[in-house]
This record gives C-alpha cells, sequence and structure tokens, in this order.
C-alpha cells in the first residue's frame, strides 16, 4: 500500500521546491544556484595555498637536515606558497 503524505497545514506557508536549504544553524537560507560549484572551488584554492608551503617545507627541511643547514626550509616555504599561487592562477586566473 502507497502512503498519501500529508497535506501543508492551514496556517504555514507552501514553499516552492529548491528555494530554501537548511541552515546549521536552524531556520533555512535562501537556495543560490551554483553554490556547491563556488564552494568546491574556494576548498581547491585553500588546499593548494596549505599544500605548496607544506610540500615544498618538507623538502627544504629534508634538504637541511641531509646538508647540515638551517637555510632552506624557508626558501621551500617561500617557493611553495610562490609556485601554489602560480598553479591558482593558471587554473582559475586566467579568463
Amino acid at each position: 500500500m502507497s502512503q498519501v503524505p500529508p497535506s501543508p497545514q492551514a496556517d504555514e506557508p507552501a514553499r516552492a521546491p529548491h528555494t530554501s536549504i537548511p541552515s546549521p544553524h536552524g531556520g533555512s537560507e535562501a537556495h543560490v544556484p551554483g553554490m556547491a560549484k563556488q564552494t568546491d572551488l574556494g576548498n581547491a584554492v585553500i588546499a593548494y595555498l596549505i599544500a605548496g608551503p607544506l610540500t615544498f617545507g618538507a623538502l627544504g627541511w629534508l634538504a637541511d637536515w641531509a646538508l647540515d643547514l638551517r637555510l632552506l626550509l624557508p626558501v621551500g616555504v617561500v617557493v611553495g606558497m610562490v609556485l601554489s599561487l602560480y598553479v591558482i592562477w593558471l587554473r582559475y586566473g586566467r579568463a
């Protein structure tokens, strides 16, 4: 047997489909088309900005340890940030 969905209450306004989304703070927020795509883009940019300095900083740390120096860690972090910004510009900044 199929169940019939409950009818809306008289005091509750009817909502159009996909016009609001639940808010983590209670209530609802307006639906923004393409919002998931924008969020994914922001997450990718943040990942590049974190991964570049971490990766090249780790390589600099390993080179410092192997060569008994103290200069390559900060150089690796700066190079990683510059390369991260360049990759972001190549992927997302050009029209």
